[in-house]
């Protein structure tokens, strides 16, 4: 009889099919499952003697080809195939390789690392050649990300907001930043928008280190960077450490007080949305279509790369930190990024790159 024929004792428990779930319904639920399986291994064994190629779009030496690197060390064996090799395609800033990805075949066979802020801001800003749809993109994990944070120099006067709006009052509050378009521009720009008192985004500098050292010789008031840049200027004495721009803690760094406690709560959305492309860090993923058995394949081989002990002892030799997140929890930090940005943080990206 439907309802007792698949009764069976679980923690000395009787249970049955729910209500309404015929014995015939859940057979054939029940005969899927091993053909699921089934498909999801045949999915696996296509990278048995097939070469992956791992696109770093940018050239060979710095610490995105580091990164691509260490995972296609790893990578390759876990994912069962023959070998997993490194590809540099630099051109556009990183809009050459990010493009033909987008474009690929999607097999699984080529998959990219890909800076997601830089894409997302591209992407909304209107930057020429951009091609792809970062939400699109088929997600496998996140291999480092780490949050901004905004800083002062050393001999600052500034600790508070009250502080900043002083100075603002006085004179214009002078926000370091490298070229227009790029990350550390736009988290300048949103830090000029918040903070609600005269301020200049100053640019030209090469790298975040030069300019850390105008913060530290007091020719700049404030700079939005990485907390790892952040940390590198602190022990050189150039700078101190004030807020992390998000709406969370940094648990490294508990002391830090979130930048949505310190502003307005009207800059909520903006500071969210900032944070998600932030958080999205430097992810792999592979071209948009792909096979979900076989997406999953790859997120289960970079999950069990990013976790093993040789890739982990690697990460710390090179001094190249990892701060893994999964396929899945970077889709969503995307999808929140590129589906729920306000038209203020939509503009502002677009101003970014048509100044």
């Amino acid at each position: 009889m439907a309802g007792t024929f698949f009764k069976q004792a679980e923690n000395g428990r009787a249970f049955a099919p729910a209500k309404g779930l015929s014995t015939l319904s859940l057979v054939a639920a029940l005969a899927l499952v091993p053909l699921t399986a089934a498909r999801a291994a045949d999915e696996c064994a296509f990278f048995k003697d097939k070469t992956v190629e791992l696109v770093v779009p940018f050239s060979a030496g710095g610490g995105f080809d580091a990164y691509g690197r260490m995972v296609a060390k790893y990578m390759g064996d876990e994912l069962g195939a023959a070998n997993m090799i490194v590809r540099n395609q630099p051109g556009a800033g990183g809009l050459l390789a990010t493009n033909q990805t987008w474009a690929a075949k999607p097999d699984g066979l080529r998959i990219q690392l890909i800076a997601a802020s830089g894409m997302i801001a591209a992407e909304f800003g209107g930057a020429a050649g951009v091609a792809f749809k970062t939400n699109g993109f088929s997600w496998i994990g996140r291999v480092s990300g780490e949050p901004d944070v905004i800083a002062t120099g050393p001999d600052s006067p500034i600790k508070s907001l009250a502080d900043i709006a002083k100075i603002g009052g006085e004179r214009t509050v002078r926000i370091g930043s490298t070229g227009l378009g790029s990350p550390q521009y736009i988290t300048a720009r949103l830090l000029a928008t918040v903070i609600e008192t005269k301020s200049q985004v100053i640019t030209g500098f090469s790298g975040a280190p030069e300019v850390f050292a105008s913060l530290g010789r007091g020719d700049l008031d404030l700079f939005a960077s990485s907390l790892s840049a952040a940390e590198a200027a602190e022990k050189a004495q150039t700078a101190r450490t004030l807020w992390v721009f998000g709406t969370e803690r940094e648990p490294s760094r508990p002391e830090l007080v979130p930048l949505s406690e310190v502003v307005d709560a009207k800059f909520l959305p903006l500071i969210t949305v900032q944070a998600s492309v932030t958080a999205a860090g430097r992810a792999l993923a592979a071209p948009p279509g792909i096979a979900p058995e076989r997406l999953q394949c790859l997120r289960d081989a970079f999950d069990r790369t990013v976790a093993s002990t040789a890739f982990l002892d690697e990460s710390r030799q090179l001094n190249r930190p990892v701060e893994p997140l999964s396929g899945k929890r970077v889709a969503e930090l995307i999808k929140t990024a590129t589906e729920g940005a306000p038209k203020e943080y939509l503009d502002l990206l677009h101003e970014s790159f048509t100044q």
